[in-house]
């Protein structure tokens, strides 16, 4: 590695921003001087920065996706030289838009997350921003909802699969709700959406950070950790929109056709979301069915019998 002490100030740039700390190692330059390499995340990409441990005491106890300040210059190998690195206050923390500090270099659909991320900063609600901060910004969750699949063999089987197949729910839910009611208010819309989104979000307990399936898988059923997984939202939304954090609690936990247990339905917003589930499963597996057969007759994906009618191609007008 060069020697980065040196870099041409006026070929740098300052720098200055709060992140998640994703990654760090020692390194040494030409000279000998030991480098802490950081990799600093967050929803938009990852910036690498070297830490020159001379002259920078490295703070204690900043761990693994912990909030981190840092401020430096970048040189022109787009490496930072930082002269500041920090744990972030809970003000600078604070003043990060909503899942902006969601790492996306560990999200295996990042197109996904980038249209996760703008809907929900345009969400009006400033309760449902925060609700959703304070369930998806978990240190201890986040890497599991970025990486696990939906599923291990039926829909969205595959690395980012769960991110996929809850923001498909999320808008679908929402898209019957406009159709069927549209004169629903926006803040009721708002809460379609965060249902939908987080319909699943107990299967970032069955999962480890890797997506890969962990005792809670084959012992628990995942909606038994919803409510868990949104607690600390909903206490939150209890202050704040009380009737709002129980249509979620009622939505998440009422009885499907045929359950043995949970309240019925009592609201439409439910029942949208439901079959907005159905309906992205069975889209999925039509599509992986017919994924190595032809477009159009039979095809079968474990016990599910698909079926496409052979449509002429279109004659020209």
């Amino acid at each position: 590695m060069k020697r980065l002490d040196n870099a041409p100030a006026h070929l740098s740039r300052t720098f200055k921003g709060t992140y998640r700390l994703t990654g760090r190692v020692v390194e040494f330059d030409n000279a000998k001087t030991p480098f802490l390499k950081l990799r600093l995340s967050d929803c938009m990409g990852d910036h690498i920065a070297m830490l020159n441990l001379d002259k920078t005491q490295v703070p204690e106890r900043i761990g693994h996706l912990d909030y981190v300040t840092a401020s430096g210059v970048k040189c022109l190998s787009n490496q930072f030289v930082l002269d500041g690195f920090r744990k972030a206050t809970r003000e600078e923390v604070a003043a990060l838009d909503t899942l902006q500090s969601l790492p996306r270099v560990y999200c295996p659909v990042p197109e996904v997350l980038d249209q996760l991320v703008a809907t929900v900063q345009s969400l009006q609600s400033a309760h449902m921003r925060k609700f959703l901060m304070l369930a998806l910004e978990r240190k201890d969750r986040l890497e599991a909802f970025l990486n696990a699949p939906a599923s291990v063999n039926y829909h969205h089987a595959y690395p980012g699969g769960l991110l996929a197949h809850s923001l498909d729910v999320a808008n679908n839910a929402v898209a019957m709700l406009r159709l069927n009611e549209p004169n629903m208010p926006r803040l009721m819309q708002e809460t379609c959406f965060v249902a939908g989104l987080l319909h699943d979000i107990g299967k970032t307990y069955t999962y480890d950070s890797k997506g890969k399936p962990n005792a809670a898988w084959k012992l628990c059923s995942h909606d038994t950790f919803t409510l868990e997984a949104c607690a600390y939202g909903l206490a939150y939304l209890d202050k704040h929109e009380p009737d709002i954090a129980m249509t979620l609690r009622h939505i998440w936990t009422c009885a499907s056709p045929g359950a043995r247990y949970g309240q019925p339905a009592a609201m439409t917003i439910a029942r949208y979301i439901r079959d907005a589930d159905g309906q992205s499963a069975m889209a999925d597996n039509q599509q992986r069915a017919f994924r190595t057969k032809s477009s159009w007759g039979f095809s079968r994906l474990g016990q599910n019998l698909f079926w496409r009618p052979e449509i002429p191609a279109l004659q020209s007008l």
